[in-house]
Formats: C-alpha cells, sequence, structure tokens
C-alpha cells in the first residue's frame, strides 16, 4: 500500500489476506492469545556491559525495532477503520520504590538504538521522578506497551483485557532474567489481539529478537556508521 502524509495507512479489506480472519475474531471469536518465551540474552548482556548501556532501554528499543518491521503490530481502529500506523513507540512503565507504584512512560523510537539510550535517559530523568500515572501526559496512539517484573521469573504471563474488541496494541512483560546452564535467559511474555495476527507473526517476532539478541555487536556497529 502507498504511504501517505498522514501518519497512518487505511488497510484495504478487500485485499488484505487476513479479511475474513479479521471478522470471525472481531465477532464471536473475540480473544487476545499469550505466549511466554525464554529469550537468550547472553551476548546482549555481554555486549551491554562493554559499552555502557542500560539493560531495560537496550531491550525495549530491540523490541520496537521488531515491531515495526511488521504492519501486524502496528494495526488499530481510527474513526472506525482498520489502519495501520507507519510507526509505532513504547510506552513502558517505571517503578517508584517510595509509594510502591509505577507510571507509565512512553519515548519516541526512530529505529536506533543508539539514539533511544538517550531518548529514554532524557525522558526518565525529566518524567522519571514524578509520581503521575502518565507524567509526560496521556500517551498518543500509536503506540505499544511493556511492563517490567524485575524481582520474580515466571513461566507464564497473562493479562486480562477488558472490552479488548478493539485493543490491537501489543503488550511485552518481562520477568527477572537468571543463569541457566551458562546462559542468561529472559522471561518474556508477548500478549496480541488474533484480529490482527496469528501465532505465526509472534513466532516471527520472538525468532527475530533471539537473533538481534544474539547479533547485538553487528547491529550497533551497523545503526552507529
Amino acid at each position: 500500500m502507498k504511504e501517505t502524509p498522514l501518519e497512518y495507512t487505511p488497510v484495504d479489506l478487500s485485499r488484505w489476506a487476513r479479511k475474513e480472519h479479521f471478522e470471525v475474531f472481531q465477532s464471536f471469536a473475540q480473544c487476545t492469545f499469550n505466549q511466554t518465551v525464554l529469550l537468550d540474552i547472553t551476548t546482549l548482556q555481554k555486549h551491554i556491559k562493554e559499552v555502557g548501556w542500560k539493560f531495560y532501554p537496550t531491550i525495549i528499543s530491540l523490541i520496537s525495532k521488531a515491531i515495526n518491521n511488521h504492519a501486524e503490530f502496528r494495526m488499530a481502529i481510527k474513526d472506525d477503520e482498520l489502519v495501520t500506523w507507519n510507526e509505532v513507540h513504547p510506552s513502558y512503565t517505571i517503578f517508584h520504590n517510595e509509594t510502591e507504584t509505577f507510571s507509565s512512560l512512553w519515548s519516541h523510537f526512530d529505529g536506533n538504538i543508539h539514539h533511544f539510550q538517550e531518548v529514554y535517559s532524557e525522558d526518565v530523568a525529566r518524567y522519571g521522578h514524578n509520581l503521575s500515572y502518565w507524567p509526560k501526559g496521556k500517551s498518543p496512539g500509536n503506540i505499544f506497551f511493556i511492563s517490567a517484573i524485575p524481582w520474580v521469573s515466571f513461566t507464564s504471563f497473562n493479562i486480562n483485557v477488558a472490552n479488548m474488541q478493539n485493543f490491537f496494541a501489543p503488550m511485552f512483560t518481562l520477568g527477572k532474567y537468571y543463569n541457566q546452564d551458562g546462559k542468561i535467559l529472559l522471561p518474556l511474555a508477548v500478549q496480541v489481539h488474533h484480529s490482527v495476527c496469528d501465532g505465526f507473526h509472534v513466532a516471527r517476532l520472538i525468532n527475530e529478537l533471539q537473533e538481534m539478541s544474539d547479533d547485538i555487536l553487528r547491529l550497533s556497529e551497523e545503526e552507529y556508521r
């Protein structure tokens, strides 16, 4: 589909291969589905330590890069029409120890993991001590969600979304990573709406995340040039 000067592109349902599937999962079979995996971040962690990055913004940027590679994770209903955002940005949680609550903060992602380290640091420095739910103001429509539970690992995680019919933004949850058999493993849960994607699409996304984690040195050098 041809790019428009707007921030989204309408989906031509008549030409979309998932038209029938979309209609089924928008009617009597409304559902989201979740997949929890262990991401091997051994190489990623080594690189992070060598270059002095922080883990949270790094994994957020990798997820953001993978998400923006695929239209099925950038879909939304806009003015009663199915559209694909031209780009989406991460909305992530920041925990406040003093109140044991969290804030929802979003940052712009331009496709470059180096740039995102700076953007993330600037946003957290400016808004990280604000205890309100949306310290930066309510997030825009073209976002997806990331939250972290760094205090415990898990083998399964599920979010029960009420009124989920048109809630298409993917949701990622990170658990506490740990060492096992010489590897560092990160529990990662992905929740999506079945109207816009299937298990194949989530599997492809997870495999790409693993590939990027394994090949972080090359990816980082290419972006730095």
